[in-house]
């Protein structure tokens, strides 16, 4: 939900950038955007669910990719 949120508060940000009745919504969204990510990465990281693998085991978490070392020479 907070990517979510988040994401929308980019889109709303983004259209008020464009258009130039709206300059005083446009500045106040920069200046507040710090506090949507900041709440957003608190909440991701909170309530995220970790990884059963180590970096080690697997490289990328999204595909079975076992990771290969590199012959040391």
């Amino acid at each position: 939900m907070p990517i979510y949120l988040t994401t929308l508060y980019l889109i709303v940000y983004v259209f008020a950038c464009e258009f130039d009745s709206t300059v005083r919504l446009a500045i106040m969204l920069f200046s507040l955007s710090p506090l949507p990510v900041i709440w957003m990465v608190y909440r991701v990281l909170r309530d995220g669910t970790p990884s059963k693998h180590n970096f080690t085991e697997r490289f990328y978490e999204d595909y079975d990719y076992t990771r290969v070392e590199a012959n040391e020479q």
